[in-house]
């Protein structure tokens, strides 16, 4: 509250788990502001029943609890349920999912708030701290404040070489999918730091300092478990906390603290003060509750429950487990060739695309005998795919050559762009599909569907017959696919059908191929879950299997080309792609 009541932060971020009175601060901050140094203030929700059934409420009831804020305040038409005037000034409430009512009126003071829970493109036109930070170009000393309980994301602890203070570490950003974690490392990064009951040594209270009698069941954690000191080894209980909330500071790293209290080191130089507060810090929670929600939803088994309790209630990032391999893995399956080189026992090529707002992403894969592949090409085509500039780029494909090889097939993935939500009159993809049938074949995916690829007809009539160029729809069960591909990547070497990439390949490809972990839930179901923000590589690939499968490329057989032999199985395989195409 100091830091945003200064002005001299342009943003305060606040990373936290739950009942730590961060909305209570929030709503402080902009009673000092309004009152102390009268300014428009905006408070922007994840969603207007938020807004209006939670945040409307309490700023009222400390409107009416603060007598130069009461005496102030002006009701009647004036006022509104998401506007509200004190001495002229507006207090205005807005939510994440309106692009209008984060663009209506400047503000000195912004606050965000669960941010990790909002949209990042709001109705196209960016992110909201984009948008509500332009709403402060008018007040020099405009301050937004940003808080969230984190969400996914790796990330490790580390002690500073120098204070030997242990401090979160900076991860590196493809390993985070939560916004304001991503936040909080372009900022100060203080963390709330306790001073122990017993040898009154300072450090961060974290998840793993919770500790209960082995084997105890959630019922037993909730009386037994206790908080260890790092330092001296030595339990502290719920009746420290008082006391230790009472002497905790903010630590930033290349800080220490004495025994005394007292910060010692240089504050970071950086007009981002960021914050993180552990949800044990909680002077309402009790240890034991902690404990014992934690253990409930780890012997539940469901991966998503066990992310909200670690989320919420200790305000720390959650690490997907499942089944992604390491990264280097990938890199391993390196097959002695370069980039852009097609092996000699290659047989055919395929294209898949990967679509997104600004770009097509696309993998070019080469095919030999028992499905055996081949990474040849890997890229982007930059450029809005609501426009035809990038599909043309993508139509020149259709004649490249790679080694001799020309591409026979190409898989599109339709779902960023959905045909009853596309702007044009007709969705870009399907009709890139229609133009190039038998070559272009365009596809949904599923997390589970009844068999591994189905097709439906898009362009029926009403009597449910097919139109002469109408375009089918491949419908892929992911999960069958994403498994192939990671099934591929510890292939033994003596063994036909390996997966290969060039000796030359980058890291960005190896780490989208494993950017998504499978977890089976409690209720059997699998769920692919991103562990890294980029796996357009590993949707193109998953697309690659499903084609080789569809061409029944495990029964491709490698033979020594002659000028006087004709290829039976080419011809054979395009006239399967002729009759693909129409459905």
């Amino acid at each position: 509250m100091r830091e945003a009541s200064k002005g001299r932060r342009r943003r305060v971020v606040i990373v936290c788990g739950s009942q730590v009175s961060k909305t209570e601060s929030l709503l402080n901050i902009a009673g000092h502001r309004l009152e102390d140094d009268p300014t428009p203030v905006l408070f922007v929700s994840p969603t207007r029943s938020n807004a209006e059934k939670v945040i409307e409420p309490r700023f009222m009831q400390m409107v009416q609890s603060a007598k130069g804020l009461q005496q102030r305040y002006i009701a009647g038409k004036k006022s509104s349920k998401t506007r509200k005037l004190i001495g002229g000034v507006a207090f205005r409430l807005a939510w994440a999912g309106s692009a209008t009512e984060l663009a209506s009126d400047p503000a000195g003071l912004a606050v965000v708030d669960e941010y990790d829970r909002m949209k990042q493109d709001v109705a196209g036109e960016g992110n909201v701290i984009e948008q509500v930070e332009a709403r402060l170009s008018n007040y020099p000393d405009g301050c937004m404040v940003v808080t969230s309980t984190p969400k996914v994301g790796n990330v490790q602890t580390e002690v500073h070489p120098e204070t030997g203070f242990e401090h979160w570490a900076l991860a590196e950003p493809e390993d985070l999918q939560s916004p304001i974690w991503q936040l909080f490392q372009e900022g100060t990064r203080h963390e709330w730091a306790w001073p122990c009951p017993h040898c009154k040594e300072y450090f961060v209270p974290r998840l793993r300092h919770l500790r209960w009698p082995e084997g105890s069941t959630p019922q037993q954690a909730l009386k037994a478990a206790v908080l260890l000191c790092p330092h001296c080894d030595k339990g502290i209980v719920d009746g420290h906390k008082a006391e230790m909330n009472a002497a905790a500071v903010f630590v930033a790293p290349g800080q220490m603290v004495l025994t005394s209290g007292v910060v010692v080191g240089e504050e970071p130089d950086n007009p981002i003060f960021s914050v993180w507060i552990s949800g044990l810090c909680s002077p309402w929670v009790s240890f034991g509750k902690r404990a014992y929600d934690y253990l409930r939803a780890v012997r539940s088994g469901d991966q998503l429950r066990i992310q909200a309790v670690i989320n919420t209630a200790f305000g720390e990032l959650f690490a997907r487990a499942g089944e992604a391999p390491e990264w280097q893995v990938v890199q391993a399956c390196a097959g002695g060739y370069k980039l852009g080189t097609v092996p000699s026992r290659a047989l055919r090529l395929l294209m898949t695309v990967d679509v997104q707002k600004g770009s097509l992403i696309f993998v070019v894969r080469a095919w030999g005998e028992r499905a055996e592949s081949w990474l040849v090409d890997r890229g982007e085509i930059v450029g809005a795919t609501d426009q035809d500039e990038v599909w043309r780029e993508l139509e020149s494909y259709r004649h490249r050559q790679y080694g001799g090889l020309t591409i026979m097939a190409c898989a599109i993935d339709s779902g960023y762009r959905p045909g009853d939500k596309f702007k044009r009159p007709d969705n870009v993809i399907y009709d890139f599909g229609r133009r190039y049938a038998g070559w272009a074949y365009i596809t949904k995916g599923h997390d589970k569907q009844d068999r591994p690829i189905r097709a439906s007809l898009i362009d029926v009539t009403l009597r449910g017959k097919t139109y002469k160029q109408g375009l089918t729809l491949w419908h892929l069960d992911t999960d069958t696919f994403k498994s192939w591909v990671h099934s591929r990547l510890d292939w033994p070497a003596d063994q036909p059908g390996g997966w290969h990439v060039p000796d030359d390949i980058d890291d960005d490809y190896c780490r989208q191929i494993v950017s998504e972990s499978r977890v089976l839930k409690a209720s059997g179901h699998v769920k692919w879950v991103r562990m890294r923000k980029a796996n357009h590589f590993l949707d193109c690939e998953q697309m690659q299997a499903a084609l080789a499968e569809q061409f029944k490329f495990q029964h491709l057989v490698w033979q020594a080309p002659t000028d006087d032999n004709e290829d039976p199985e080419m011809r054979a395989m395009e006239e399967l792609g002729r009759s693909m195409g129409r459905g």
